[in-house]
């Protein structure tokens, strides 16, 4: 959780999130922190309009720790699709003022920092219609832009300074309990139950992420539809515990912990059948072809089927973020390289595969 350490010189000092991940290369004097339930939002949002553009606002508050300027963002608004056409937005005042009116019901404690566009099959770069609404509608320095291409799978930060949008290299996604934009995403989700929309954000948790807590019930809210309480509950436990595998919807094919700032793949694992076994191997042999040939009706025993799991190796792993990565726990090398005879834990090579445990 992001909280206050200090006050040094009548300024804040902030506690930056620990539990984080890393996309790209962040720039030295300049970080954006997002947290993940607002990258699951807007993939969801990208996932569902794969073929044509949407926007979202983002919220949340920038600070200033020594020389680094800090964007934080923690929540997001959807605009309805009926206002985004071609790269345009049509921010009348009815609109702005339901975003408002959603800030105060979710979001009382953040503030606009920026907004969010899919462009579907286009560039990330940036054209005078997108500079046009991020001037005129988010106004002032350190506003951000994230832009996203859900059919390539690319996205970009940009941050206005200096009277033009400039690219960031990358930025870092943080995990804490952010219960404003859970709430947000099961009341909005149209269409979705509230188990899916969980299901969806938990897929990018990394396992027993130690910034968790178990969520309270508020006996006020209550869940629409046929959704059973104990489904819910089941289902929002396993959201704030976190039970990653590799990751969200569009993004679970990208996200994976990486060193060196290569692009940001998934950490895939390729389950494979293994051995087959008798249930009964003490009962009698199998017939022959000749006795089978001859015999109308021949039962055939029933099989177990053992799997194995596999991890191909790519650009950028080490086994240490492939461990962090699958299991949240560096304790897993040993295990993998005792599962495949790697002496150097320091020695992997891409395309090398590793069954693991």
């Amino acid at each position: 959780m992001i909280e206050i350490m200090s006050q040094l010189n009548g300024q804040e000092k902030l506690k930056l999130p620990k539990n984080i991940r890393q996309i790209g290369l962040p720039e030295e004097k300049r970080k954006i922190y997002v947290e993940d339930y607002v990258v699951t939002y807007m993939n969801q949002l990208a996932s569902e309009y794969s073929n044509r553009q949407s926007a979202a606002i983002l919220l949340g508050f920038h600070a200033k720790q020594e020389d680094m300027q800090l964007t934080f963002i923690n929540g997001a608004v959807g605009i309805p699709a009926a206002e985004v056409e071609e790269d345009q937005i049509s921010f009348r005042s009815d609109l702005w003022e339901d975003i408002y009116s959603t800030m105060r019901k979710y979001f009382s404690n953040s503030e606009i920092v920026g907004w969010f566009l899919t462009r579907p099959g286009k560039s990330l770069g940036i054209n005078e219609k997108i500079t046009k609404i991020h001037v005129d509608q988010f106004p002032g320095n350190n506003k951000t832009l994230f832009l996203m291409d859900p059919l390539d799978r690319e996205e970009a930060f940009f941050i206005y300074e200096n009277g033009k949008l400039t690219r960031q290299q990358g930025y870092y996604i943080y995990y804490e309990r952010n219960e404003d934009m859970q709430n947000y995403m099961v009341e909005n989700r149209k269409g979705r139950g509230s188990e899916e929309v969980f299901e969806a954000a938990a897929l990018n948790k990394p396992v027993n992420a130690p910034n968790y807590t178990k969520r309270k019930e508020k006996p006020k809210k209550k869940h629409r539809g046929p959704v059973l309480a104990g489904t819910v509950a089941a289902a929002m436990a396993l959201v704030v515990v976190g039970m990653a595998l590799a990751n969200r919807l569009y993004l679970p094919d990208r996200l994976k912990m990486v060193s060196g700032g290569a692009k940001e793949e998934p950490l895939t694992i390729e389950v494979v059948e293994g051995a087959i076994e008798a249930n009964n191997p003490a009962e009698k042999p199998l017939e022959t072809f000749e006795d089978k040939k001859s015999s109308e009706d021949v039962a055939e025993p029933a099989v177990n089927v053992t799997a194995t799991k596999r991890y191909t190796v790519r650009k950028g792993d080490t086994l240490v973020n492939i461990s962090l990565g699958l299991y949240d726990d560096r304790d897993y090398v040993d295990i993998i390289c005792e599962m495949n005879g790697i002496e150097d834990p320091d020695v992997i090579y891409e395309g090398m595969v590793l069954e693991l445990p």
